[in-house]
């Protein structure tokens, strides 16, 4: 599916979540405590796009890691890149200053495990960001979000040729575990400071911790 998806996935993005993805990804950087010089993986980085905002914060001094499986996906990333498994990074314990993944944990076999080698792979005290979609809180604007993501994702989709793939997708948000959820499952896997900021109304909601030493 994902690569059906990466001829148009960046610009589905834009689209699809009216141009806030790019403001999104800079809050879940800046969320991970990402300074330049840092050495930071992104999990399940798929063509990039937060890859390049990583890789900016970092500047010359630093390095920035995608990891993704799909090679399609991979291919249209630039910089360091490495075809892998989220649930099996290839890194030792400790080897990044900060760990982040965008909207990809919905789409894992095991989101315990891809929550578990993030943390592992960062050092005490580093940063772990997760941006995901996210369901308003309150009505109307929760009764709004389901329309726009169940109804027009898949119609936007099918417009680029890539229906069945964006329908998928729509579902996919009922794999998500709930913010609180989430937050109990960052703090069981050994963070601290733990919290969830919401973005654009809650339609995006982006999750952070910080390793304990």
């Amino acid at each position: 599916m994902f690569t059906e998806l990466a001829p148009d996935y960046d610009r589905l993005n834009g689209v699809l979540t009216l141009g806030q993805v790019g403001r999104w990804r800079r809050a879940m950087v800046r969320a991970a405590g990402i300074r330049p010089g840092h050495r930071v993986v992104d999990v399940c980085a798929g063509t990039g796009a937060s890859l390049a905002v990583v890789r900016d914060a970092v500047g010359a001094g630093g390095l920035a890691v995608g990891v993704d499986f799909t090679a399609a996906m991979l291919a249209r990333a630039t910089g360091h890149r490495v075809l892998a498994d989220a649930l099996q990074l290839p890194f030792d314990d400790a080897a990044f200053d900060a760990a982040v993944s965008a909207f990809a944990l919905r789409d894992v076999a095991d989101q315990r495990a891809c929550v578990s080698e993030m943390v592992r792979v960062t050092r005490p005290g580093g940063g772990v960001a997760i941006l995901e979609v996210g369901r308003p809180r309150r009505q109307p604007l929760r009764a709004g979000f389901d329309l726009w993501f169940r109804g027009a994702v898949p119609r936007v989709g099918a417009a680029f040729g890539q229906g069945e793939a964006h329908r998928f997708l729509a579902r996919s948000i009922a794999y998500l575990p709930e913010p609180d959820a989430l937050l109990g499952m960052l703090r069981a896997e050994g963070l601290q400071d733990v919290e969830a900021r919401d973005l654009t109304l809650g339609a995006a909601r982006v999750f952070r911790g910080r390793r304990s030493a």
